[in-house]
């Protein structure tokens, strides 16, 4: 349960961010310190700093000169400090300050006016003559905050691009799923069912990529049950169209010939009325195949009547007609029924179809080099039905549709059962599974 919350897609932008902060600030650490240490490196060292304060000292020595300022001409000196943005400018008068102004860094503790220390060196004051007197010029630089100004915001830009940077790869990530799967549904949706619809992994994007997999698969078995239906019916109605026309003509030929009267004598008359009693029992037996067709391939529940009766008695009754029927026919019947009694729960109707539709096939089918075995046997919770009957070798017709064995699976489904079809070279067994019931379990 924990591996799905953390693997949701909610958490994992909360992971992203929590990362993509983490990342971004040690970025902007490094490139804060590496910006600090070349400041001091480059910027700070004794020759540049007093190179600086040297050029500030003579800047301003020529500037008092050159305009003949007093000391207490403040506006003109306080012109130049407005030049030089990151200077502080002390002027004395043994220990008494006569001028002070400029850019004050709260570094500084106090007016050095002996010297500015930085890095160990040390600036000198320097006394400049001006208009009305000689006085102790002192210069104290501060240009440092401007490199570590631009070192502080280029570490800032550094951390919002990388931030950014990862948001956005990882978006873009979730933005190409998504897109990869809309392509996917979108070849789906025009009809290539066999594009298979990438997924991996358990957040809701993939999710939904798999449920969205599973319907492609929804479809396509829907789609080849929907085909297998059609291909059947076609089959069924090409088949039954020629078969129902054949029997039918036949019918009505001799229909027309009894009704004109047109034969010669009563055996004459006889052969006609047989002839037509056959065809109307083959017609039957091709609207019972309809029947079975319509039972198959229409609704996916039949309503039965279920009851519970003694399996031994039943089998017994069932099959006791269909084995004599095989008899007739020159069929050699081995029959093998369990002597312990025991009950199943079945709708006795279509068990008996199931048994019309099994013993049919027999009879199509079935060779007679071999005995047919119908066995009725308790195995375990179950109770066991199976007709095993050899191939016959000379068959012209072959059933296509199988329609009567599906029909004999869907009703033993529908009645808590298994329905099977074993073959090998020679033989041919049908076998049907059904509960026992609660009583027969316990007898």
């Amino acid at each position: 349960m924990k591996g799905k919350i953390f693997s949701s897609l909610r958490y994992k932008q909360v992971f992203v961010l929590l990362f993509g902060a983490f990342i971004s600030f040690a970025m902007y650490l490094i490139v804060g310190t590496v910006g600090e240490y070349l400041v001091s490196k480059k910027h700070m060292d004794e020759d540049s700093v007093r190179n600086r304060l040297n050029s500030y000292q003579n800047s301003f020595e020529n500037y008092v000169r050159k305009n003949k300022i007093s000391v207490k001409d403040v506006r003109a000196i306080s012109r130049w400090v407005k030049s030089h943005k990151y200077v502080y400018l002390t002027i004395y008068n043994g220990d008494e300050i006569l001028y002070e102004s400029g850019f004050w860094n709260d570094s500084y503790s106090s007016y050095e006016t002996a010297a500015t220390i930085v890095d160990g060196c040390t600036q000198q004051e320097r006394d400049i003559t001006f208009s009305d007197g000689t006085f102790s010029v002192s210069i104290i630089d501060s240009s440092q905050i401007k490199w570590l100004d631009l070192v502080l915001y280029c570490s800032w830009i550094i951390f919002f691009i990388i931030f950014f940077i990862i948001i956005i790869l990882y978006n873009r990530r979730i933005i190409d799923r998504i897109v990869l799967l809309s392509k996917e549904v979108s070849l789906i949706e025009k009809g290539d069912l066999e594009q298979p619809i990438y997924h991996k992994g358990n957040d809701e994007i993939s999710l939904l990529a798999k449920n969205a997999d599973n319907m492609r698969h929804s479809i396509i078995t829907r789609y080849k049950s929907e085909k297998d239906a059609w291909e059947a019916n076609s089959e069924l109605i090409t088949s039954m169209s020629h078969d129902i026309r054949t029997p039918l003509t036949s019918l009505i030929g001799y229909l027309e010939i009894l009704d004109s009267k047109d034969y010669r004598s009563e055996e004459q008359l006889e052969k006609y009325i047989k002839s037509c009693r056959e065809k109307s029992i083959q017609l039957k037996d091709l609207s019972d195949k309809l029947f079975q067709y319509f039972l198959v391939f229409g609704k996916d529940t039949i309503l039965m009547e279920m009851e519970i009766f003694d399996a031994r008695i039943l089998l017994q009754q069932l099959l006791s007609e269909h084995v004599f029927n095989l008899n007739s026919l020159g069929f050699e019947v081995q029959t093998e029924f369990m002597d312990e009694p025991c009950t199943i729960k079945i709708d006795i109707q279509y068990l008996k179809r199931l048994f019309d539709n099994l013993f049919s096939n027999v009879r199509k089918y079935a060779g007679h080099g071999s005995p047919v075995v119908v066995r009725g046997s308790r195995e375990g919770d179950f109770l066991i039905i199976s007709i095993t009957n050899e191939i016959r070798t000379d068959l012209v017709f072959q059933e296509s549709t199988n329609i009567g064995l599906k029909t004999c699976r869907k009703i033993a489904e529908q009645m808590d059962g298994n329905f099977e079809i074993l073959t090998t070279e020679t033989l041919f067994t049908a076998r049907a599974t059904f509960p026992i019931t609660s009583a027969g379990k316990e007898s």
